[in-house]
C-alpha cells in the first residue's frame, strides 16, 4: 500500500499556480529526492502533504489517511521544516520528551523513546546541555529526532543541511541513512549530490509542474543527475 498518493494536486494564489495537478505515490521505505529550482513548489508539496495548506484542487491520502483528516494525518508524519526553531533553555532529552508527551506518551515511554532517539541522532553525550549549547548541525540532528519521535509512516525533512558546512552536511546524510526503518522520507534539497547519497527516487518540479519522476537510473539515464535536472528544468522554462 502506498504511504503516499497524490492525484491532480493543485495549490492556487490568486492567477499562480504554485502547484498544478501533481500526481505520484510512494511506497515504504522509499527515499524520494524533491528537486526543483526556487519557486518550483517544493515547499508547497511538502506544505500540502503535511497539512499545513489546504489544496485548491486534487486529493491525497498520507499513511492511508485521506487529506480530510489533518488531525489523523499529523499523528503518522514526522516534520523537519526549513528553518526549524528550538526552545533554547530546554536540553535536548527535555524537548524530546516533552513532543513524545504531546501524542500521549506516558511519562516513561517518552523518556525511554526520547533516549533511544538521542542515542541514534548522535546526541546521547549532549541529552542533558541545553540547546542553546547546540551546534546548528546538532540542532538540525535534534530536529530529525524530533521527527522521529511518534514512530511516523512519513517523515518530510525541508532542506535539513541549509547552511551546514561540509562535515555538518555528511552528519545529517549519514543519520537520514540511518532512519529510513520502512518508513517513507520526503527529502526537499537543492544539493543535487545529497540526493544521489541517500535517495533512491527522485521527483523534479519546475514551474508547479512534475518534470520527472522516477529511479535514479530512469531520470539520469546515461548521464548525470545534474544533466538531468538542468535538461528537464531549462525545457520547462520554454513551456
Amino acid at each position: 500500500m502506498a504511504t503516499i498518493e497524490a492525484i491532480d494536486l493543485s495549490k492556487r494564489y490568486g492567477a499562480r499556480n504554485a502547484l498544478d495537478g501533481l500526481t505520484f505515490a510512494a511506497d515504504p521505505g522509499d527515499v524520494i529526492g524533491l528537486l526543483g529550482p526556487n519557486g518550483a513548489g517544493k515547499t508547497t508539496t511538502i506544505r500540502l502533504l503535511t497539512t499545513i495548506l489546504e489544496p485548491t484542487g486534487g486529493t491525497f491520502t498520507v499513511a492511508g489517511i485521506p487529506g480530510d483528516r489533518p488531525d489523523r494525518i499529523r499523528q503518522r508524519i514526522g516534520v523537519l521544516p526549513e528553518s526549524a526553531g528550538y526552545p533554547a533553555r530546554q536540553t535536548g532529552s527535555e524537548y524530546l520528551r516533552y513532543a513524545g508527551r504531546l501524542f500521549g506518551r506516558g511519562r516513561k515511554d517518552a523518556r525511554d523513546v526520547a533516549d533511544r532517539l538521542l542515542t541514534e541522532v548522535g546526541l546521547g553525550d549532549r541529552a542533558g546541555a541545553r540547546i542553546s549549547t547546540y551546534s546548528r548541525g546538532m540542532r538540525q540532528r535534534l530536529g530529525i529526532a524530533r521527527a522521529l519521535i511518534n514512530d511516523p509512516a512519513v517523515v518530510f525533512l525541508d532542506e535539513p543541511t541549509l547552511g551546514l558546512d561540509p562535515a555538518g552536511q555528511r552528519e545529517i546524510l549519514a543519520t537520514i541513512g540511518e532512519i529510513r526503518r520502512g518508513a517513507t522520507v520526503v527529502l526537499s534539497t537543492h544539493t543535487l549530490t545529497e540526493v544521489e547519497q541517500v535517495c533512491n527516487r527522485v521527483i523534479v518540479l519546475d514551474q508547479g509542474r512534475l518534470r520527472a519522476d522516477g529511479s535514479l537510473a530512469e531520470v539520469v539515464g546515461t548521464g548525470s543527475l545534474s544533466d538531468a535536472f538542468l535538461s528537464l528544468t531549462e525545457e520547462a522554462g520554454h513551456d
